[in-house]
């Protein structure tokens, strides 16, 4: 593909608008044919009835009673009925499993609850369906045509899985059966002939009469043939490199149908749809989020409170839970709520509560504001009130955190009156002047600091960059997952080590505390520099906890004077002081990454 303004970039700007057009008014009626369309192209024949469900749990009710209903028909009074529902509820899976264009699977993933989706069509093999994110026309089609928030996030994607195997809510998930049953008396009679009719209106009824059943078997089919939404960027992008939308097939099917499709089954002569959420909500970072409400809600009630992207218990959105159940509340006691309200097959009654607990005490107080939270728990102060003098009328104050919030002791500042009243800044747990603490990543300064002299000559040393491969670090570097700090201070990859972990510079103070992040969820902090940091990699422990040696060689290339074994120990407890301000969040699901004090090493 080419840049943006050519023929090809004219047509990924049309084919964007046509979608942002169909998203905005989803058509069902165009839908249908579109999926009746997409079933002749795979050779199929056209469906004899599409169901339409509100949620993806009435669409997962719907599933199930179409795969198991023939049970309640009698095979020697309904012979033909039964063996017509047979072949109907069967599930179409050809070529459902697998990414896109990769190679198909010899079996269905055990922990995978989405069957799957369509495979895009093939391409001419000099277009490549990749994310070359060099490529304008990329880049133009991901910036407007992302997939939405519910068909990604697994929160979404995993609860009506959970609650149909154990609703955290019965009465809610009896009036969604109801209902879903109703629409499957109401759809279904175009399947069946009519002497048949009187049979499976029979059966269906009975389906519904029926205890809801608890074999997590039979649910298991009807995960194994469900179809998450189809990747729209990449629907759009085969569609470019292919000089445009075909006017019938498989891709010009499956772009008319995904704007008013969320999850949906396709079975023999039956297609069971639910219908993307009646009311979505995200934050900055396009992850689901609401502060007042669920961040997802579908037509029929079904709906996910989120915080950051993070399922949460309804409670702890609305109406938000208090200052004394974050911090006096155990850890079994919060797990216990959201298993209570999610369900026993739920995540919650899954993880240990050493695992959930930190993060739902973490969203906790962002609902409630470090301010409020520092006033109600309330939190002891270590010093001030005082005055701050860049900011009039604004007085400072220093609390201690407790370490069951962060996993780590920490200390918070809290503004009180001025251009920023309410707002909080953690800081490192041995502060102890207001102002000073205030300020050490830079908040509140009008422009960054310069960068570290020392990372600047690194830059423009090859004989220094060959010293720090030495230290098993190389520039440059990205982390293997999008992380950010929990406090809101800038985060800078400068370097990567060799088994993936990244170096950051942490803020825009004039001292950058460095921070390592290892790529399986740990992090350590190095220094309250980059000289510190430095120092401190070059210098033998004199305890033994890490393998490694003083490196001479690179401490005196560097400048640097190895640290004593008293530095050497002060500098350990002063970064550990440093680790609970500094938490590390990894950004898609929310989560803290864990406080490793020696997962840093020399190989």
């Amino acid at each position: 593909m080419t840049s943006a303004g050519t023929g090809a970039g004219r047509l990924v700007d049309e084919l964007c608008g046509r979608w942002e057009a169909a998203v905005a008014a989803p058509d069902r009626g165009d839908a249908e044919r579109a999926i009746a369309e997409l079933y002749e192209a795979r050779g199929w024949g056209r469906p004899e009835a599409v169901v339409w469900l509100d949620s993806p749990l009435a669409g997962a009710i719907a599933a199930r009673t179409l795969l198991y209903g023939h049970e309640h028909l009698d095979p020697a009074r309904h012979p033909e009925a039964r063996a017509r529902w047979v072949h109907a509820a069967t599930p179409r899976l050809e070529g459902a499993y697998g990414t896109f264009g990769g190679p198909e699977p010899s079996s269905f993933e055990e922990d995978e609850p989405l069957a799957a989706r369509w495979r895009v069509p093939a391409v001419d093999s000099a277009h490549k369906l990749s994310y070359d994110l060099d490529d304008p026309d990329v880049r133009a089609v991901l910036g407007r045509v992302g997939e939405p928030a519910w068909a990604v996030s697994t929160a979404v994607a995993h609860r009506f899985k959970e609650e149909a195997l154990s609703p955290g809510d019965p009465g809610r998930f009896a009036a969604v059966a109801a209902r879903a049953h109703e629409r499957l008396l109401r759809d279904l009679r175009p399947a069946f002939p009519a002497a048949h009719w009187d049979a499976v209106s029979a059966a269906l009824r009975s389906c519904a009469a029926e205890p809801r059943p608890d074999d997590w078997k039979r649910w298991r089919r009807v995960w194994e043939a469900v179809r998450a939404p189809d990747h729209h960027a990449l629907l759009i992008l085969a569609a470019a490199r292919r000089g445009g939308v075909p006017a019938t097939g498989d891709l010009s099917a499956r772009l008319r149908m995904v704007p008013a499709v969320g999850w949906w089954w396709a079975l023999g002569g039956i297609a069971v749809v639910a219908a993307p959420p009646a009311e979505v909500h995200t934050d900055q970072l396009g992850r689901l989020h609401r502060e007042d409400g669920p961040a997802v809600r579908y037509a029929d009630g079904f709906a996910h409170h989120c915080w950051g992207g993070g399922l949460v218990p309804a409670g702890l959105v609305d109406p938000g839970w208090s200052a004394e159940d974050v911090v006096r509340a155990s850890d079994e006691e919060l797990r216990g709520r959201a298993v209570r309200e999610f369900g026993a097959a739920s995540y919650a009654a899954a993880l240990p509560a050493d695992r959930i607990a930190p993060d739902l005490r973490r969203r906790a107080v962002d609902r409630l504001g470090w301010a409020r939270f520092a006033a109600e728990a309330p939190l002891a102060r270590v010093a001030g009130p005082v005055p701050d003098p860049g900011d009039p009328g604004c007085a400072l104050t220093l609390h201690d955190v407790p370490a069951v919030l962060l996993g780590r002791d920490a200390r918070v500042v809290v503004r009180s009156g001025g251009a920023w009243d309410g707002a909080a800044i953690l800081v490192p747990a041995d502060a102890a002047d207001p102002l000073e603490a205030a300020g050490w990543l830079g908040f509140g300064a009008p422009e960054p600091a310069p960068l570290p002299e020392l990372l600047t000559r690194v830059w423009e040393s090859e004989e220094l960059q060959d010293l720090l491969a030495g230290l098993d670090c190389a520039l440059p570097h990205e982390h293997v997952e999008a992380v950010h700090l929990y406090c809101g201070a800038p985060l800078y990859a400068f370097a990567g080590h060799g088994t993936g972990g990244t170096y950051f510079l942490c803020g825009d103070g004039p001292r950058r505390p460095v921070l390592y992040a290892d790529s399986e969820g740990g992090y350590q902090v190095l220094g309250r520099d980059l000289e510190e940091a430095l120092r401190f990699m070059v210098s033998a422990d004199p305890d033994g906890r890490d393998p490694e040696e003083a490196d001479d060689e690179a401490a005196e290339a560097f400048g640097l004077r190895p640290l004593s074994p008293d530095e050497y120990r002060a500098h350990r407890r002063g970064a550990e002081a440093m680790a609970g301000a500094l938490a590390l969040v990894m950004a898609d699901e929310n989560t803290v990454y864990e406080y490793r004090p020696t997962t840093w090493f020399r190989c």
